[in-house]
């Protein structure tokens, strides 16, 4: 049966730390799995930009931030897209005859510039806020929601309640919907109940890219192949780690973050077993994707905020009785998500979308035709007129990234999954044509030449 009904899944802040990308090797994601092995699954899909904002409104308006205007979060898609003109992908499906309904964080917006034209039903809500627990949060160099560590349980907090709606709309008779949820963690703070600490092993591996597999807040090796203008995404959070590492609670961050993972991964357990309850799947188009991933301690980083691969790769699903599970390498963006979510359900495409319908390599075509790679924005300076931007460009098998200064990344994936090598460093110690050299084979490999919008 054609699916009939739409249900969109995001997950904030979910970086690749999941069981179906290979992830973190203490993730516990069980119900992501159960997803995965009915989804296509977009092993190599990326955000167009490490941050909420920008992320968001080029998913959903179909667009780079280059072209939405977005390149931050103090940017909004109402400055640039009018409102009540439904041209995001909501919008759109709504125009098509679908009933809308969402909870949750789907766009980043608040309540003034919240667009009720898109949708029939949309309810905002606040997330709660907690008394300090980390001794991070409690030496008050930070906001509140700089915190992580558990609560009792049988709380039930901002996710439960938006889980539990939404479930309530998803009724077993319906035609014509569509459905939004946005689930707010793994986003800080990375506060949930005590269960979700307690289902993780008890000694926690430290990520896989940490490079030495060990943190240190002072340490210059994971920072010596940067650029200036790398290590500005380096330090953007250099107190967040000094005082992470003074507190001695790394390792208790790392099991927070996965701990949020493992309750995001409980909740849609909840709408998957509703699926089956209801044989929603026999008309569903379900999409789960997350806004862009994250960092925490790569390269000294942490947070989103950089153009390297963890802040960059997200998951990206697509389920539905017309589409077979697999498992799709092509690099795919974001921008891709909305016209392949109207591609799918027969929805003409607009103008505006220059995303690509990934409709062909989800039906398994060997001869589809997509672009040769991924595509990624950010910078700094956002709130000057004059912001300093760096375009950063994955392929199947190499990472390249163009900063503002001129300075150049280039990573071998094949060879080196967690971007430790950079084959641009220290051009000084060669010859302007051995680099030429270099350049000329690496780029040539990406199938494409970059030329970032100015």
């Amino acid at each position: 049966m054609t699916a009939q009904n739409i249900l969109l899944l995001s997950i904030e802040d979910l970086n690749d730390w999941i069981e179906p990308l290979g992830g973190h090797p203490d993730t516990r994601t069980p119900n992501l799995t159960r997803l995965a092995k009915r989804a296509a699954v977009f092993t190599q899909a990326f955000s167009p930009a490490p941050a909420c904002s920008p992320a968001r409104t080029a998913a959903l308006f179909g667009q780079y931030p280059w072209e939405t205007g977005i390149y931050a979060n103090p940017h909004k898609w109402h400055h640039n897209y009018p409102r009540g003109k439904r041209l995001s992908l909501i919008g759109r499906i709504r125009d098509a005859g679908f009933e809308t309904c969402g909870r949750g964080k789907v766009f980043h917006v608040n309540k003034p510039a919240f667009d009720y034209e898109d949708w029939d039903d949309f309810r905002l809500s606040n997330i709660e806020q907690f008394t300090p627990i980390s001794r991070l949060a409690k030496t008050g160099k930070f906001g509140p929601s700089i915190d992580f560590g558990p609560i009792p349980d049988g709380l039930d907090l901002y996710d439960d309640h938006n889980t539990t709606a939404i479930i309530q709309q998803m009724h077993p008779d319906a035609r014509n919907r569509f459905w939004a949820l946005g689930l707010y963690r793994p986003h800080l703070p990375f506060v949930v109940p005590q269960r979700f600490f307690d289902a993780l092993p008890e000694h926690i591996n430290n990520p896989p890219g940490l490079g030495l597999n060990q943190f240190d807040a002072n340490a210059q090796s994971p920072l010596s192949q940067l650029s200036g203008a790398a290590r500005i995404f380096s330090d953007g959070r250099a107190q967040f780690r000094r005082v992470l590492h003074r507190t001695g609670e790394y390792t208790d961050f790392i099991r927070a973050y996965l701990a949020s993972i493992h309750y995001a991964d409980y909740l849609l357990g909840r709408v998957l077993d509703h699926l089956d309850a209801t044989n929603l799947w026999d008309n569903t188009l379900v999409v789960l994707w997350s806004d862009h991933g994250y960092q925490l301690g790569e390269k000294l980083a942490f947070h989103k905020f950089s153009l390297w691969e963890r802040a960059l790769r997200v998951p990206l699903m697509f389920a539905s009785p017309d589409i077979p599970a697999a498992r799709i390498d092509a690099p795919v963006s974001l921008v891709d998500m909305a016209p392949t979510i109207l591609g799918q359900m027969r929805i003409a495409q607009p103008a505006q979308f220059t995303g690509q319908d990934l409709s062909s390599l989800l039906q398994g075509n060997p001869d589809a035709t997509v672009r040769f790679a991924a595509c990624s924005s950010w910078g700094i300076d956002f709130n000057t007129d004059s912001p300093k931007i760096a375009f950063s460009a994955r392929s199947h098998r190499y990472r390249y990234t163009l900063y503002w200064d001129g300075n150049e990344e280039l990573y071998d994936h094949q060879n080196d999954p967690y971007e430790q090598q950079n084959l641009f460093f220290d051009r000084l110690n060669h010859s302007r044509q051995a680099i030429n050299t270099l350049r000329e084979q690496h780029l040539a490999a990406l199938d494409f030449k970059l030329a970032p919008p100015v």
